[in-house]
């Protein structure tokens, strides 16, 4: 179970940061609340508890993310198109480090992202500034919380 958590971790720190930060929003809200209930500390609350849950969704997808690329890295090896693939957002390019390094080409992938011009502060999507509204698009969506779950004509 421990280790399940590490690699979830490792696979995805900045959905897992951000839910724990919802979460303690939520909890101080709800305290907030208790104390003196209004309407309003009670749905700050709720919208953080769904934050939390949007973010550890997010989470989830990562850590499937990362699983899927280590196996093509692991049968293929080091492969620039996969990791191209992952590149739209901080959180797939964690995600597919987290795969490389389990696959044993994480210098590999780092400078190639380095290459691309990544660094650590690039925290967003690409192309938020131009179009933030590709963040609420079905499609990014489903990409970002529905990694996981596979097609029924995927499965065996």
């Amino acid at each position: 179970m421990t280790q399940h958590a590490v690699r979830l971790f490792l696979a995805a720190p900045l959905p897992l940061c951000v839910t724990a930060a919802f979460l303690a929003a939520a909890l101080y809200f709800a305290v907030r609340a208790h104390a003196s209930p209004r309407l309003l500390l009670v749905a700050l609350c709720a919208g953080s508890l769904c934050g939390a849950v949007l973010a550890f969704g997010d989470a989830l997808s990562r850590r499937a993310e990362s699983r899927r690329v280590r196996r093509m890295l692991t049968r293929h090896g080091f492969d620039r198109r996969v990791l191209d693939a992952m590149a739209a957002s901080r959180c797939q390019r964690d995600a597919a480090l987290f795969a490389a390094a389990e696959a044993g080409c994480r210098d590999a992938a780092a400078s190639h992202y380095h290459r691309l011009g990544y660094r650590w502060h690039h925290l967003l999507p690409d192309g938020w500034l131009t179009t933030p509204w590709r963040l609420a698009a079905p499609a990014f969506l489903k990409k970002s919380f529905l990694a996981f779950r596979r097609d029924r004509a995927d499965r065996p």
